[in-house]
C-alpha cells in the first residue's frame, strides 16, 4: 500500500502511523540533550566519542512525525559526528 492509498482508504487511516525513533546525547548534569537529534543510535554513539565524556549517555525518543528540517538536521548531525569521531580515532 502506498502513501496515497493509506491517506484515502475509508474514514479511518488504512495504515498505522509510522513512528520514528530519534536519538540524543544527554549528560546527568545537563537539563537538556547536549547533541541531537540523530537518526541512528550508531551516529549518537559517534557523538558520545566526540564529547569525550564518560558520563554521556545515548537516549531515544519516539516521534509521530518527522518533518523535513528535523530529518535534515538529524542526517547532518550524524555526518558531522561520524567525521569527527573518525578523525578522533586516528589522531
Amino acid at each position: 500500500m502506498n502513501n496515497q492509498t493509506c491517506n484515502t482508504v475509508g474514514a479511518l487511516p488504512a495504515c498505522p502511523k509510522k513512528v520514528t525513533e530519534l536519538f540524543y546525547l544527554t549528560h546527568p548534569k545537563a537539563p537538556k540533550a547536549l547533541l541531537g537529534p540523530f537518526l541512528t543510535e550508531g551516529d549518537a554513539e559517534c557523538g558520545r566519542i566526540v564529547m569525550r565524556s564518560a558520563d554521556a549517555v545515548v537516549t531515544s525518543a519516539l516521534v509521530d512525525h518527522l518533518d523535513d528540517f528535523t530529518r535534515w538536521h538529524s542526517e547532518n548531525n550524524g555526518q558531522v559526528c561520524r567525521a569527527f569521531a573518525g578523525s578522533a580515532s586516528h589522531g
